[in-house]
């Protein structure tokens, strides 16, 4: 194997595993701090993507400028559904006790996500039908060349700086601002940081907003590298609970830890062993740390 050929390779995990660990954070940032599995975070991805494509044909703009606007829109929708279909289960869920308790949270709300998820992806095949869609981009076009023959599209140099900045963003805000500060503490104990004065259904729609903006981001980061199509969340979701999973569920740190350690097992699996591969080096992973790490590589919740 050819030196230069391992490291474009790790690169190029690298770049993936950021996506992934925009993608993972969303996803984990919801079961932390609002105990909810989300089976339609993939499809919040997907609308990002196409709404991007969008504002592309109407505007005429490039996607990477046009990226976060996608990203405010759809996590504006993320909540709007927070509002109109969870908050009922959750005030359900407060007054529940034991056994109920553990229905409402373990069944309704992932049957629900599961129902949101079809929901999503019928309308999106009913408003830009099945057949899948480049996104034009100027930055598609562009390669990148460094020293010792490596080579890099433009378009995954940007997605990957993107993707790297929104998670610093993020990091910092949950770390130094007040309304960060009232995640971490809802995270830790919601009925505590009720007691304290912390309101708890603010904090979930200020929660789903980044989770469901972060999806969408991701997606349309993506979409000039891949074409876009309805079903194009069900496959990031698997992946997004495998680096959730792998982390930790719900810690940050673990998920950003995770994605890029799944990004760069798939570009190694697909380089060592056939990119037929490389889904599975990625669940591999996973298995073997819920065998000898159960609570994920940072130990759970943080």
């Amino acid at each position: 194997m050819q030196p230069t050929l391992f490291i474009e390779q790790t690169i190029l995990g690298l770049m993936m595993g950021g996506i992934y660990a925009a993608v993972g954070v969303g996803l984990t940032m919801i079961f932390g701090v609002m105990r909810l599995s989300n089976f339609a975070h993939g499809e919040f991805y997907m609308l990002g993507a196409f709404l991007t494509y969008a504002l592309v044909m109407a505007l005429g703009g490039d996607p990477y400028l046009l990226a976060p606007l996608s990203a405010i829109a759809v996590g504006l929708v993320g909540i709007a559904l927070n509002k109109l279909v969870f908050l009922s289960l959750y005030k359900e869920l407060r007054e529940a006790k034991g056994a109920a308790a553990f229905f409402f949270q373990d069944l309704r709300f992932i049957m629900l996500t599961i129902g949101l998820s079809i929901l999503l992806v019928d309308l999106a095949l009913v408003v830009w039908g099945p057949i899948p869609i480049a996104i034009p981009s100027v930055f598609t076009s562009h390669i990148v060349r460094l020293p010792g023959g490596l080579s890099f599209s433009l378009a995954r140099i940007m997605a990957f700086i993107v993707a790297t900045i929104s998670l610093i963003v993020l990091y910092t805000f949950l770390k130094i601002t007040k309304t960060g500060k009232a995640i971490r503490a809802t995270s830790q104990n919601p009925s505590a940081a009720a007691l304290v004065g912390i309101n708890t259904y603010r904090i979930y729609d200020v929660t789903m907003f980044i989770s469901t903006s972060l999806a969408a981001l991701s997606g349309s980061i993506l979409g000039p590298i891949y074409n876009v199509y309805p079903t194009m969340g069900l496959d990031v979701v698997a992946k997004a609970f495998v680096v959730v999973i792998t982390g930790g569920m719900g810690n940050l740190m673990g998920s950003i830890l995770a994605g890029f350690l799944i990004g760069l097992a798939e570009s190694w699996g697909g380089l060592f062993f056939g990119t037929e591969y490389r889904q599975v080096v990625a669940f591999l992973i996973m298995i073997l740390v819920l065998w000898f790490r159960p609570r994920g590589i940072l130990g759970g919740r943080s």
